[in-house]
């Protein structure tokens, strides 16, 4: 190939390249591939294209150097080439460019062909001339296909980013479809578990009407039980100033009255029967969160008694808190939401118990307390009861707050059992204290286990 001074140099083949054909040779290729990228950075998406081409964007034609930088990018970049031999056509690039850029079968021995068909046509033609033949051809061609080919490379692109998203939204919807699958099974065994709570519903309100119809029943029969001893009682305490009936009037009255008192004992006994029977049948309900055992009744003449406080020691300070909780066999229980709310009063509902209950089972394992703590709503979502590794947990019924559960709790522990009521709520403290319980400011309760109120 002849050069600009009308010789022909054969230059040291490229690594991994066509011996014998110089850079010059392969100018048509050369400048053709900076052309489609130049313009391919202009798409938008911008074309792929090797990085080391961008320096050469700004000369109009390629010298020595740029044509050996172009021709060592190109071949170490195959993929490139491959798409650029995709495009050339033989009125943007000369033959020996085109088989270059292509590469068919024989093309070494072809290029070989070429290289010495042109060595004898610079014989015939100088050099000068050969450039502006070239040099017409690529700017002639050069403004009107480069963008069209450039954006058929940027079109082969975007094909190809499609068909992966294709692919791509093809695994989702197929994963969809398979949780999709799976949420219908989970929602049939739901569905056969709610069907299987509704029938034990009805059943336990079966058994609930039952029992209160049995405790009506037996409350009427009290009734005329003590009816029937006051009317007894008031005749044997009535004086006699007549006895008109003779000597055996005054003991038939005294069996009357000892009948009348032996069946109310037992209607008595009946009615403590069938109140057992009922508390153990709604224990045993949907709606009951904590079975309670029946506790036999107790001699309402005794009285629980408050755990002493040792002197020097303020009833509200947190040396006294650590005293009641450390009572052995003392049975705290402790306002749920009033102790939450004091201490975590910018959290959701659901994380103030959380809080709360680890809170309460640190004071556990720190000081061996039995705790016990009431929460409103069994209804709340999230809201689960039941005992807990350290702590046993309790939601109030639907329809009943937990201050009365705490009353109720308080009113069915032993009164040989010390009790400690964690709690602000005045009204509970009024009520718990006159049961002989100790009270325990929440606020106190928070400094023993170190943590302060977020209101203080």
């Amino acid at each position: 190939m002849a050069d600009v001074d009308g010789e022909v140099h054969i230059e040291t083949p490229v690594a991994t390249d066509v011996a014998a054909v110089p850079d010059p040779a392969l100018r048509s290729a050369l400048e053709f591939a900076v052309g489609i990228a130049g313009e391919g950075q202009k798409l938008r998406p911008p074309l792929s294209f090797p990085a080391g081409l961008k320096p050469l964007f700004r000369m109009q034609r390629l010298d020595r150097p740029a044509l050996r930088t172009a021709r060592r990018i190109i071949v170490a970049d195959s993929s490139f080439r491959e798409r650029l031999a995709s495009v050339a056509t033989p009125d943007l690039v000369d033959d020996v460019g085109i088989i270059w850029l292509q590469r068919p079968e024989g093309w070494q021995q072809r290029l070989a062909d070429l290289m010495a068909e042109a060595r004898d046509a610079a014989d015939e033609a100088s050099a000068e001339a050969a450039v502006r033949k070239a040099e017409r051809r690529r700017e002639a061609a050069e403004l009107a296909a480069a963008r069209a080919h450039a954006e058929l490379l940027g079109q082969h692109d975007g094909i190809a980013r499609e068909q992966l998203r294709r692919e791509r939204a093809e695994e989702t919807a197929a994963s969809a479809q398979s949780e999709i699958a799976g949420l219908r099974g989970e929602a049939s065994r739901l569905r056969r578990e709610v069907e299987t709570l509704t029938s034990r519903l009805a059943a336990e309100s079966a058994r609930s009407e039952r029992a209160e119809s049995a405790v009506a029943e037996l409350t009427e029969k009290v009734r005329i039980a003590e009816k029937m001893r006051d009317e007894a009682l008031a005749s044997r305490v009535a004086p006699v100033v007549i006895a008109p009936e003779g000597p055996g009037f005054a003991e038939q009255t005294n069996r009357e009255a000892a009948r009348a008192l032996q069946s109310a004992a037992a209607a008595t006994r009946e009615l403590a029967q069938a109140l057992a029977t009922a508390s153990e049948a709604l224990a045993t309900g949907p709606q009951q969160t904590t079975p309670r055992v029946h506790r036999p009744p107790r001699d309402r003449h005794v009285r629980r008694k408050p755990i002493p406080i040792p002197g020097g020691v303020y009833g509200d300070s947190v040396a006294a808190t650590l005293h009641l909780l450390r009572t052995p066999n003392a049975a705290v229980i402790v306002d749920g939401y009033n102790v939450a709310k004091l201490a975590w009063p910018h959290l959701e509902l659901a994380d103030q118990r959380e809080c709360c209950i680890d809170l309460l089972e640190d004071v556990v394992r720190r000081h061996g307390t039995e705790i016990h703590v009431v929460f409103d709503g069994a209804d709340v979502i999230g809201a689960t009861a039941g005992r807990r590794r350290l702590v046993r947990v309790q939601f109030s019924p639907s329809g009943v707050i937990a201050d009365d559960v705490i009353r109720a709790e308080v009113a069915a522990m032993p009164v040989q059992t010390p009790v400690v009521v964690v709690t602000n709520d005045q009204a509970i403290v009024n009520d718990v204290r006159a049961a002989g319980a100790n009270v325990v400011a929440s606020d106190a309760l928070l400094a023993a286990a170190g943590r302060r109120s977020d209101t203080a």
